[in-house]
């Protein structure tokens, strides 16, 4: 005979994967808008700053709900469910890049904005334009490791085993 394990807090699971499904979503949603603020707006440094403006709204969204999926994951692995071990990871991934992303680079993107336009020129024509396309390449490789860890860990919590 066949005995079926049921996990011991079904709830909780489902609470977890509907987080993550979401955090996925607006990720996906977040990538979506920043390229077509590119396509849209013909002025690249407004449609950057249009951009940085979305990011910046919805890291408080990103990091409230990985803070909430790591938490109450630590929880139920200290009580014994050892499947979630595998989240960890991709949520502290997902906190550290939406963390640099959005209080370390863009604010200082903004900065030399700001400096340029002092100046009376864009920041693609300021001294600054290497600086500036460095931190602009960084922020797009730390958004698509947020876009990656946001679907790895909605993908890691959608297990029919651990529900």
């Amino acid at each position: 005979m066949v005995e079926v394990i049921r996990p011991r807090h079904p709830l909780t699971y489902q609470l977890l994967h509907c987080l993550a499904c979401l955090l996925a979503g607006g990720m996906i949603a977040q990538t979506v808008a920043c390229i077509a603020a590119y396509w849209l707006i013909n002025d690249s440094q407004a449609a950057g700053m249009v951009a940085n403006i979305v990011v910046q709204h919805l890291s408080y969204y990103f990091l409230g709900c990985s803070f909430a999926i790591l938490s109450v994951a630590n929880i139920l692995i200290k009580r014994g469910a050892r499947s979630l071990k595998n989240v960890r990871l991709p949520s502290l991934a997902l906190m550290l890049a939406i963390a640099a992303v959005s209080f370390l680079l863009i604010p200082r993107m903004d900065y030399l904005r700001e400096t340029a336009l002092l100046d009376g020129m864009p920041v693609m024509l300021s001294p600054f334009t290497n600086y500036f396309q460095i931190l602009n390449a960084l922020v797009t490789l730390l958004l698509l490791i947020q876009l990656f860890s946001g679907v790895l860990l909605a993908w890691r919590l959608s297990d029919n085993t651990l529900t």
